[in-house]
């Protein structure tokens, strides 16, 4: 009677924090979101300020554009495709790792400061105006191509083990750190890292070597 009576419990507080909260089309993240609410006491969309929803099967994040006020989204381990590009407007963490994005646009999102896209299998990286940007990591992908128009606050660069050949290191004022160790660049490339004063950069020197 005690565990019928605590389920009951548990899903009118469900129920009630979730009540004027809209619904999204994914089953297991509206289950996850469910389970926020409660823990959270979330009554309305602007309360939402931070979802993590790790390794719970989640395959489509299309919805959460109804929740304006999220400024961290981690979704690691889980299976989603492809980002539909929701305009999220205070997101400042992003972690999409471990799922099986096979290629990933970003843009519209002018508070992004962290994004973390590291073994997925995606060949393409394509980052428009991120003007928070500090951190990316996009380590052991597939990446045979990663290309941004404006990254000016980009500060630490993770793009370990992947495809790339060529890689623009020229327009990244902030940059003071990079790892770009096991990917077929150029020797041309690499005296250019050496050379750029104030940045650390890691590399294999050789391309023959790495």
């Amino acid at each position: 009677m005690k565990l019928t009576l605590a389920w009951l419990l548990t899903l009118v507080l469900v129920s009630g924090a979730r009540a004027d909260l809209p619904s999204v089309p994914d089953t297991a993240l509206q289950a996850c979101l469910d389970e926020l609410a409660a823990t959270h006491e979330w009554r309305t969309p602007d309360a939402v300020t931070d979802i993590e929803c790790h390794n719970r099967g989640i395959r489509s994040i299309a919805g959460l554009e109804q929740f304006p006020q999220l400024q961290r989204l981690s979704l690691h381990r889980n299976d989603i495709a492809s980002w539909p590009g929701p305009t999220l407007p205070r997101l400042q963490h992003l972690n999409l790792a471990r799922n099986r994005l096979t290629l990933l646009s970003l843009d519209s999102l002018p508070a992004l400061e962290e994004l973390y896209a590291f073994r997925n299998p995606m060949d393409r990286l394509t980052l428009g105006e991120l003007p928070q940007l500090r951190l990316l990591n996009a380590n052991a992908c597939r990446l045979t191509q990663l290309t941004y128009a404006s990254l000016p606050a980009l500060e630490r660069m993770y793009i370990f083990n992947n495809q790339l050949e060529h890689i623009d290191i020229h327009q990244l004022p902030a940059l003071q750190y990079m790892d770009a160790r096991q990917n077929p660049m150029s020797d041309e490339l690499y005296d250019d890292m050496d050379a750029m004063p104030g940045t650390t950069i890691l590399h294999d020197g050789n391309e023959d070597d790495w």
